[in-house]
């Protein structure tokens, strides 16, 4: 580990190792910080254990896409990374305050560890996370995310449940499923709030994302080749259980988002897995002064950026979901376009052809950049939620799990004048929990949109400070 870097990038997904492989071989000194043990996000975690019916076909094209870039990525001496380390703070001139668990020093092992490291050129690609539509009993055991189900199985070969229950809004609904018939789990059924009109919605963008098209195909295909019963326009209302989650009571909702009374309907499982799309995580970029936007196409808050991706703060790159959630190709063009912003500002491209060359794939990226802001619209859209939905959680629902804040005080706080994420934060603590905002920060954010009818950026967004995550004081004893 040096003290000081050319570049220093924090996240290995894909915009992350696009950025470094498009860097390698230039003679910079490179860091790629993830919190992670493993290279590759959520995308490239380890494959699931258990054979696949379809052992030979990679419907997500971009998978292959990251195992290459890790593979050029390990082949450069000139690139350290550095996993299981979370960045609590950016500061002056690019200065990372740098949390690490289990270091190792002269044989022994040492559990936790705090150093400062300072870049010459920083990029942010620290990705994104779901987001939620609280319901009665959503805190079950038994109840989790679309992604916490893909961690179990993928990293440590546990299915959610023998029958899981999968709803919501989110594309990786069916992923999920996929993944789950292929560790020989069964999927009770697929609610889909969607309905087919607004998925049609994407016909316009075939010509350009036709392997999406393929995508959808493949995962509907083998639906039905399992017999998954797959029902659109659905809402989870209530989960039951005694100890844990047991069944879940679905009712159809009308094309503006509000509940039809009596067509409620209940399934059992074993677990319950939701997913309402992402929000891009943007507690660094924030800590770090960039300024945000909000963009509803490109799904809220977003790092402001120039078309070179470089943010407000000067040598501070943003690139992937916290410019705009798109998914995994939008992430891999980002990470080579600011790659290629620094080598040229580093003047690493040499006269001649070769100039001429690296001019022309910059404009190339820079089109296919703008054609994943269409899907990007797309994408927002099919995820969203209704405001409808959010103003008709019901009164002891909790959103703040850490501080236990319901429903009903948020509403009684906001009909008092507490009307924006700050304001609302204080008066109530929501959002100053061990989560620090990660799980209802969006989800408050979307019920005072609701409630107040209001501009969403006037409404503001969170606050982030150093240390941007929990941290036992031992690490600082140890440093």
């Amino acid at each position: 580990m040096k003290t000081q870097y050319h570049v220093i990038i924090v996240g290995s997904g894909i915009a992350g190792l696009s950025a470094a492989a498009t860097l390698a071989g230039h003679g910079l000194d490179i860091l790629i910080i993830d919190e992670s043990g493993h290279t590759g996000g959520q995308l490239l975690r380890k494959t699931r254990l258990k054979p696949s019916y379809f052992p030979k076909f990679e419907s997500d094209l971009m998978k292959s896409k990251g195992f290459d870039l890790v593979r050029t990525i390990n082949k450069d001496p000139d690139i350290d990374c550095l996993f299981n380390a979370q960045v609590l703070g950016i500061f002056k001139e690019r200065r990372l305050l740098v949390h690490i668990e289990n270091i190792k020093t002269h044989g022994k092992q040492n559990s936790e560890k705090i150093f400062e490291v300072q870049a010459e050129n920083l990029i942010l690609a620290t990705g994104a996370r779901e987001k939620y539509l609280p319901f009665k009993g959503w805190t079950l055991p038994g109840v989790m995310s679309l992604g916490s189900a893909q961690i179990l199985m993928k990293s440590y070969g546990v299915l959610p449940a023998h029958n899981t229950l999968i709803a919501g809004t989110s594309p990786l609904m069916m992923v999920l499923a996929s993944e789950i018939l292929g560790n020989r789990g069964k999927v009770i059924a697929l609610l889909d709030e969607n309905s087919m009109i607004k998925k049609l919605t994407f016909l316009p963008l075939i010509k350009n994302h036709w392997s999406k098209l393929l995508e959808g195909a493949f995962y509907t295909s083998r639906m039905f080749l399992n017999r998954v019963p797959m029902l659109q326009g659905y809402r989870v209302i209530q989960a039951s259980g005694n100890k844990g989650f047991e069944s879940a009571i679905m009712a159809k909702t009308t094309p503006q988002g509000d509940v039809i009374p009596g067509t409620e309907a209940r399934f059992f499982a074993g677990a319950l897995t939701v997913g309402y799309g992402f929000a891009p995580n943007l507690e660094l970029p924030v800590q770090a002064g960039c300024n945000l936007e909000y963009q509803k196409n490109n799904g809220g808050w977003v790092v402001k950026v120039d078309e070179t991706l470089e943010s407000s703060c000067r040598s501070v790159y943003a690139a992937g979901e916290i410019t705009g959630i798109a998914g995994a190709k939008k992430s891999f063009i980002q990470g080579k376009l600011t790659a290629m912003s620094i080598l040229k500002k580093m003047d690493k491209i040499n006269a001649g052809n070769r100039k001429k060359i690296f001019k022309d794939e910059v404009q190339r990226l820079l089109s296919l950049n703008r054609q994943q802001t269409e899907y990007a619209s797309f994408l927002n859209h099919l995820c969203q939620v209704p405001t409808s939905a959010y103003a008709a959680i019901p009164d002891e629902t909790m959103i703040c799990r850490c501080e236990e804040i319901t429903m009903g005080t948020i509403k009684k706080n906001i009909q008092q004048g507490f009307d924006t994420i700050s304001s609302l934060k204080k008066a109530t603590r929501c959002g100053m929990g061990r989560c620090q905002g990660r799980i209802c920060g969006p989800v408050i954010f979307d019920i005072i949109t609701a409630l107040t009818q209001k501009n969403p950026g006037s409404i503001g967004c969170s606050l982030s400070r150093a240390p941007v995550k929990n941290v036992n004081i031992k690490a600082f004893l140890n440093s």
